[in-house]
């Protein structure tokens, strides 16, 4: 299971200190998709409707990026009329989502320590079951470095390659068939059978929306969203792949990932494994480590280290 935490060592951002980060690559690409919502006088606010939604919902500037969203979620849903906080939630993801995808295309090679986690998934592609990850990351660097090592792999449960499955959705995904539309490129597949959210399987590290024509169709799930995996039937179909796929597993591993208090699903969901797997967790934060031994137990393998100190990143399996 892969948080922000696994990726930052390549410069992918953490959730604390996004928010900073995605304002300031708005402000410095001023994208023709939302630059308009930046301009002094725009839909008559001073500073315009961007940052009026902003101050709306968090006049202090004290929230980080999800405790943003979730805000900027809950307005918009309460919300009558003409609201500046529709421009801000819209150009927020947006914004995220192209500065990830500015931060993917700017890697010329993965380092060291992916190319050592590869190779523990190569090895154990080899000698065992087929591996599963489970990454609550919006971007492709875990797909980047198994293509670089020539690893096969999907975005559904596999018997031939590196199992991915991504319950927060993909900066490379679409739900224009959840939508009932068609596109007229023919490369677009299902994750799997039964899904109804299509990556590009041609050129699933490719950016199908670079010009953000359709931005509202890419598929990331935000916090505050209503697509929770109880309701909505793509989340629940990727849960119940996780679900399967964690049944058969020896054992979990946890990198990067702090297993957050607003994500209450995955918070019942993982440590009803506890009991039956053995759970091992890399992540600097004591504090996130002491939730897992809350909610996993004290047998919980916990270690204080981030991703690039951790055995799967340090060397490669002999």
């Amino acid at each position: 299971m892969l948080g922000a935490g696994f990726s930052v060592a390549d410069q992918f951002p953490l959730i604390r200190g996004l928010r900073a980060r995605v304002i300031h690559f708005l402000e410095a690409e001023r994208h023709v998709a939302y630059r308009v919502f930046f301009e002094p006088g725009n839909g008559g606010f001073s500073r315009g409707q961007f940052y009026e939604g902003l101050h709306r919902v968090d006049p202090a500037e004290s929230m980080e990026f999800e405790e943003l969203l979730i805000a900027l979620a809950e307005r918009c849903q309460s919300s009558t009329g003409p609201d500046p906080c529709f421009i801000t939630y819209r150009v927020l993801k947006t914004g995220c989502a192209r500065l990830i995808w500015c931060i993917h295309n700017s890697i010329w090679r993965p380092s060291t320590p992916y190319q050592n986690f590869a190779a523990w998934l190569q090895r154990w592609l080899r000698v065992e079951n087929s591996p599963l990850v489970v990454s609550f990351n919006w971007d492709l660097h875990l797909e980047r470095v198994l293509t670089d090592a020539g690893i096969p792999w999907s975005y559904s449960l596999s018997t031939s390659g590196v199992s991915i499955l991504k319950p927060h959705g993909s900066i490379n995904w679409s739900g224009h068939l959840r939508e009932g539309l068609r596109a007229e490129y023919n490369g677009w597949h299902p994750l799997g059978h039964g899904s109804k959210i299509a990556y590009d399987s041609n050129n699933p590290l490719s950016n199908p929306n670079m010009q953000e024509i359709n931005s509202d169709l890419r598929y990331m799930i935000y916090p505050g969203d209503p697509d929770l995996p109880t309701s909505d039937e793509d989340v629940k179909w990727i849960w119940s792949q996780v679900e399967h796929g964690l049944s058969d597993a020896e054992s979990l591993v946890f990198i990067g990932y702090s297993l957050p208090d607003y994500d209450t699903f995955a918070s019942t969901f993982f440590p009803r494994f506890a009991s039956v797997k053995a759970v091992e967790v890399y992540t600097p934060s004591d504090a996130h480590l002491e939730r897992y031994r809350h909610l996993f137990g004290p047998s919980v393998d916990c270690h204080a280290i981030p991703f690039e100190h951790c055995q799967y990143a340090i060397t490669a399996p002999t």
